[in-house]
C-alpha cells in the first residue's frame, strides 16, 4: 500500500491584480481515490483509473462538465486497470500511458476521441533491448505544440540474473502523425520517481520528486527546450514536499499544491507558484482542503481544479475544488513594438496596435501549452483579429521575427 500512495519567454505587457482562491466544486461521485490520470478538452474534465482506500486498482472513467458542474460515469477504460498513469491532450484527443497495475509496471498508450467516447490502442513505449524495459509507473508528460513527451518514473532493468528497481531520467517524444517514439536528452540529474512535468510557452518543466527507494525528497527543477533538445537547471523547489504533489499551469504560470516530505512522512497543504519569466518560486495561501498528495490537477487555460488523492492519514478522498483568479488587467508598459491591445479580455476579437518595426508581419497566437492555434499579417496602425473560434482560456500573441509578446484572455 506504501508503494502505491507515496508512491513561464519574457512579457512586459500589463500589471495584472490578482487575488486567489480554492473553493469547493461538486465532490467526485465515484469511489474515493488516489493517484488517478486527468486531462481536459475544451469545457470538460476526464478522469481515470487509480487506486481506492483498499489498495484496489481502479479503470473507472468519468467526465465533469464544467458549464454544468455535473459528473457523468462512462463506460470503464479498455485497457488494464492502473494508478500512476500520465495523460495528455494533442488535437482535442486525450492520451493515456504508462502506470501500474497489481500484475506489473506498463507501456501502453491508448487515445480517446471524446466525440465517438471511443478509445483507440496506439504504439506504446520501444520495448528497448529487453522485453518491456521502458514499463513504468509515476512517470511526468507535457505536451508542446503537436507533440508529447514522457519521462521519469520508476521502472526495472532486467539484467542476465537479476531484475532492478530504478527512476528514470530519460525522455521520450510521441508524434501522434506517424504514432511514433524517438529518444530525446536524458535530464541532467538522478532519476526521477513522483515528479511533476508541464509545458509553458513552448518550453517544458521538469522535477521535484524522490529516489527510487522513495527515501530522498528531490528539489531540482529543470527546463527542457525541444528546438535545442537541451535541459537547463531552474530554482530549486523551496520545501521538502516534494513528492506526489499536484501540479498545473494558469496565465503561463505553474502552480503546485499539497506533497508528501519523506522523513518523516508527512503531508503539506503547501501552494506554490513558480514564475518561468524570473525562475522564481512564491508561496501562496494554503490549499483550503487540508493536506493533500496524489491528487490529479488540471487545467482549461481559463480555470483549474484538483481532487480526489489522500489525506494526512493516507486514506483516500473524493472532494474536488477548483482554483480562481480574479483579475483586472491594466493596459500600460507594454512593448516597445505593441503598444495596446484592447478589449481585454475579449470575446470575439481583439484589437492589436503596432509601429512599423513589425508591420507586414506574421503573428502566432498559441494557447498556454505552446500549441499554435491562429496565424495572421499585422498591419501598421491597428490589426483586428478575429478570435471568436477560440475556446476560453489565456493566448499569447507573438510576432514572427521580432521577440514580442503580449497576452490576452478570451472569454
Amino acid at each position: 500500500m506504501k508503494n502505491k500512495l507515496l508512491l513561464l519567454l519574457s512579457i512586459s505587457f500589463s500589471s495584472l491584480l490578482a487575488t486567489a482562491q480554492w473553493s469547493p466544486a461538486p465532490g467526485f461521485p465515484g469511489v474515493a481515490k488516489s493517484k488517478s490520470t486527468a486531462f481536459t478538452i475544451g469545457d470538460k474534465i476526464y478522469v481515470m483509473g487509480g487506486v481506492d482506500n483498499a489498495a484496489g486498482v481502479l479503470k473507472d472513467f468519468w467526465e465533469y462538465d464544467i458549464p454544468s458542474n455535473t459528473w457523468t460515469h462512462k463506460a470503464d477504460f479498455p485497457g488494464p486497470e492502473r494508478y500512476g498513469a500520465v495523460s495528455f491532450v494533442i488535437n482535442n484527443k486525450g492520451y493515456i500511458a504508462t502506470g501500474g497495475n497489481d500484475f506489473g509496471y506498463l507501456d501502453d498508450l491508448w487515445e480517446y476521441n471524446p466525440s465517438t467516447s471511443s478509445w483507440i490502442q496506439k504504439t506504446g513505449l520501444p520495448a528497448g533491448q529487453a522485453q518491456h524495459e521502458n514499463q513504468r509507473r509515476e512517470a511526468y508528460a507535457f505536451v508542446i505544440g503537436n507533440k508529447a513527451y514522457l519521462g521519469g518514473g520508476d521502472g526495472f532493468v532486467f539484467g542476465p540474473n537479476s531484475t532492478t528497481n530504478i527512476a528514470f531520467n530519460d525522455l521520450w517524444e510521441y508524434d501522434p502523425a506517424t504514432n511514433s517514439w524517438i529518444t530525446k536528452a536524458n535530464i541532467p540529474a538522478v532519476g526521477k520517481d513522483f515528479s511533476i512535468g508541464v509545458a509553458i510557452n513552448n518550453k517544458g518543466y521538469a522535477g521535484l520528486g524522490c529516489n527510487v527507494d522513495q527515501t530522498i525528497n528531490q528539489h531540482d527543477f529543470w527546463e527542457y527546450d525541444p528546438i535545442l533538445n537541451t535541459w537547463t537547471a531552474k530554482a530549486n523547489f523551496p520545501t521538502n514536499f516534494t513528492v506526489d504533489a499536484g501540479a498545473f499551469v494558469l496565465n503561463s504560470t505553474l502552480y503546485v499544491t499539497g506533497g508528501v516530505n519523506l522523513n518523516p512522512v508527512s503531508l503539506s497543504n503547501q501552494f506554490y507558484k513558480y514564475d518561468p519569466v524570473n525562475n522564481l518560486w512564491t508561496s501562496l495561501p494554503v490549499f483550503n482542503g487540508g493536506a493533500i498528495a496524489g491528487e490529479f490537477a488540471v487545467s482549461t487555460g481559463s480555470r483549474a481544479f484538483a481532487g480526489t488523492g489522500y489525506h494526512a492519514n493516507i486514506t483516500t478522498r473524493n472532494d474536488f475544488w477548483e482554483f480562481t483568479i480574479s483579475s483586472a488587467v491594466i493596459e500600460n508598459n507594454l512593448t516597445e513594438n505593441i503598444s495596446r491591445i484592447y478589449p481585454n479580455p475579449a470575446s470575439d476579437f481583439i484589437v492589436v496596435s503596432v509601429n512599423a518595426a513589425i508591420s507586414d508581419q506574421t503573428y502566432v497566437i498559441s494557447d498556454i501549452y505552446g500549441r499554435n492555434v491562429q496565424q495572421g499579417k499585422l498591419t501598421e496602425g491597428s490589426t483586428k483579429i478575429d478570435i471568436s473560434a477560440l475556446l476560453a482560456g489565456t493566448y499569447i500573441l507573438k510576432s514572427e521575427r521580432i521577440n514580442d509578446s503580449i497576452k490576452f484572455l478570451k472569454k
